[in-house]
């Protein structure tokens, strides 16, 4: 076994044999799972919630760039 940038050289037979801690019952495991799906929808809304915040930002630029390049407004101290 050897290691890749960005990926793990790993065989089936290793893969096989590698030790693994899981919870054995099943409320334990669909706890936990449950438990991930709700961070994991936490996460979801928030890059969204950033990624809304972002378009903002962008379609602001756009609109100040357009407004100054039509000349609706000026920047001070400059005298063309």
């Amino acid at each position: 076994a050897g290691l890749r940038v960005g990926q793990w050289d790993l065989n089936k037979n290793e893969f096989k044999n590698l030790k693994y801690a899981f919870p054995a019952n099943k409320e334990e495991q669909k706890a936990i799972a449950d438990y991930l799906d709700e961070k994991i929808s936490q996460i979801d809304s928030l890059i969204i919630e950033k990624e809304n915040v972002i378009s903002e930002y962008e379609n602001y630029k756009k609109s100040m760039i357009y407004e100054y390049v039509t000349g609706k407004k000026r920047v001070e101290g400059y005298e063309s």
